[in-house]
C-alpha cells in the first residue's frame, strides 16, 4: 500500500509538470485520477518483469547449446591444429603456384603461405564433419581425390599427380584416396575455383601434401574438360641481407 501512494505521488507529480490538467475541484475526481495512475505504473512494473523473466529463461536454455557450439568449435581447432603440424611436404611460404589463364578466364597465383592456410582450412573441415550424417558430409566442399588418369592426356602426363600413393580399394590408409579442397577464387570472389590443393594419408597416419592441381582453362566442355593437372611450385630465392 505504501508502495502504491508513493508511486502514485510521484507519477502524479510528473503529470502535472507535463501539463496535464486533474480535475481538482472533486474529491473523488483526484481519487480516481491517481488510482488510475498508479494502476498503469504497477501494470507497466509487472510487463518489465514478466519480460525480463522470458528473456531471462530463454537465453538459460539457449547457454548449453551455445557451450556446447563452443566447446566443439575448441575441440575442432585443436584437431585441426594437430593434424597441420603433422602434415609434412609443405610448400615454402614464398614458393608461387601459378594457373595460366585461358578461355577467356582469368590467370590464379597462390602463395605458398595461401596454400598452407587452405591445407588448414581442410583440416578444420574433416574435424567438423565428425559424427555428422553421409549426407550431410556429401555437401561439404571437401570432396576425394583418386589421381585418376586424364581423358584427355598431355605428353608425358597421364595423372595429376606423379607422386601420389595409387588408390587401392579397401588398401590400407595410405591407399586411400587423397583429401580435395579448394582454393579461393581470388579473381572472382564467391565463385567456384579452377584450383585445388591435395593432401593425402601417409603410412603412419598423418597428412602428406601432394600438390596443387587445377583445370586447364583453355579446354572447352566435352572430354578432357574436367582433367586436372598439376601447378607446379615455383621456389622463389631467399634474398641474403
Amino acid at each position: 500500500m505504501r508502495f502504491t501512494i508513493i508511486s502514485s505521488i510521484t507519477l502524479l507529480a510528473a503529470t502535472l509538470t507535463s501539463g496535464l490538467v486533474i480535475p481538482v475541484d472533486s474529491t473523488s475526481g483526484e481519487i480516481i485520477a491517481r488510482s488510475e495512475l498508479a494502476d498503469d505504473a504497477y501494470d507497466a512494473m509487472i510487463y518489465r518483469r514478466r519480460t525480463s523473466k522470458t528473456k531471462k529463461a530463454a537465453i538459460a536454455a539457449a547457454r548449453p547449446a551455445k557451450q556446447a557450439a563452443k566447446a566443439q568449435k575448441k575441440a575442432s581447432f585443436a584437431g585441426a591444429a594437430k593434424a597441420h603440424k603433422a602434415t609434412t611436404n609443405m610448400p615454402a611460404r614464398n614458393s608461387k603456384f601459378k594457373v595460366p589463364a585461358g578461355g577467356g578466364k582469368p590467370a590464379h597465383t597462390y602463395s605458398g603461405k595461401e596454400v598452407r592456410k587452405e591445407v588448414f582450412k581442410g583440416h578444420m573441415e574433416a574435424q567438423r564433419l565428425k559424427g555428422l550424417s553421409k549426407t550431410q558430409q556429401k555437401k561439404s566442399p571437401i570432396k576425394p581425390f583418386g589421381n585418376r588418369p586424364h581423358e584427355v592426356p598431355k605428353p608425358g602426363n597421364l595423372k595429376p599427380l606423379k607422386g601420389m600413393t595409387p588408390v587401392v580399394k579397401g588398401g590400407k590408409q595410405h591407399q586411400q584416396p587423397g583429401r580435395e579442397w579448394p582454393m579461393p577464387n581470388k579473381a572472382v570472389p564467391g565463385t567456384t575455383s579452377p584450383v585445388r590443393v591435395i593432401t593425402q594419408k601417409g603410412k603412419k597416419g598423418n597428412h602428406v601434401f601432394r600438390g596443387v592441381v587445377a583445370h586447364d582453362q583453355s579446354r572447352t566442355p566435352g572430354k578432357g574438360y574436367n582433367d586436372h593437372f598439376q601447378v607446379k611450385e615455383q621456389k622463389q630465392k631467399t634474398k641474403r641481407v
